[in-house]
């Protein structure tokens, strides 16, 4: 039975792989939407697509425990404010103190408790209620910008009896969300980046700039190897974003990535990249 009229996108990380899908079958029976991931290093990705509303965090982990995960996350803009809330077997003062001071909203423990989870949601929704009230743009204006923020996409999509985007909406949100990533994981500032679907094609433009140590790069070696050293840096930056990537456009478009091929102009710095699709996205 659902806890609030809203659906909510929660994500829950424990390296305890029965723990941590129990706890994501109990909040997706009350009726929201449910990641589950199973380490603190591949939650950092799932979380950058998936936008979490709330974030239930193991404190305990082999390769990143909670408190550097929180750590890590708090200091990227999107998740200043995201509810994060530490779930942890030891019921120690010292790990609680140390989840807090780490940037936890609030400490659980294991077993959670139904009606603390419960406690958790239903304030995450007062929460985003108080804060939609303070809305400044509309959707459409965004979309006439050529940005549609991923939570807004959602948000369009589930009021629709049809649960799908128009064509304008995808290529916005796409753009946003490659937007975004740039920003908040590379460092680069706002660079201008459009999308345009072509049945089973996708083509992003992204307009920008080389890097300093990209010029530099250019210029230290001939005019042939500085080019190819330049598009194999660029290859593999995108290659690491790839899973983020290939995440964000089966979301929006409901359809899987096939392949993805990488460009780069080591004159202007634009970058093209075109996703193949395993078939023709439905629009609304």
């Amino acid at each position: 039975m659902p806890t609030t009229d809203k659906t909510l996108r929660v994500l829950v990380v424990d390296d305890n792989r029965d723990g941590a899908d129990s706890l994501g079958l109990l909040v997706e029976a009350l009726g929201n939407q449910v990641h589950v991931t199973y380490g603190g290093t591949k939650a950092l990705e799932v979380a950058a697509v998936f936008r979490p509303d709330v974030m239930l965090v193991d404190l305990v982990m082999p390769d990143m425990d909670g408190c550097d995960l929180v750590m890590h996350l708090r200091q990227i803009p999107a998740f200043a404010q995201t509810r994060i809330v530490a779930v942890t077997g030891y019921k120690g003062e010292e790990y609680k103190s140390s989840a807090m001071k780490a940037g936890f909203d609030t400490v659980l423990t294991k077993p959670v408790a139904l009606t603390d989870i419960k406690e958790v949601l239903t304030s995450v929704v007062a929460s985003d209620t108080g804060q939609s009230r303070r809305r400044v743009k509309e959707p459409a204006s965004l979309v006439a910008e050529g940005r549609l923020p991923i939570d807004k996409a959602r948000r369009i999509r589930s009021e629709r009896k049809s649960k799908t985007l128009t064509q304008a909406e995808c290529e916005a949100a796409i753009c946003d969300g490659i937007i975004r990533f740039q920003e908040e994981y590379l460092g680069w500032g706002l660079r201008q980046v459009r999308a345009h679907l072509m049945k089973d094609l996708l083509v992003v433009r992204i307009q920008g700039a080389l890097t300093p140590a990209e010029r530099q790069l250019g210029k230290s070696s001939s005019p042939e190897k500085g080019r190819d050293l330049i598009k194999e840096t660029r290859r593999q930056l995108l290659e690491l974003a790839r899973p983020m990537l290939e995440s964000l456009v089966h979301e929006v478009l409901g359809v899987k990535v096939l392949g993805m091929h990488h460009d780069i102009s080591t004159v202007n710095g634009e970058e093209i990249i075109i996703f193949s699709l395993v078939g023709v996205p439905r629009f609304g």
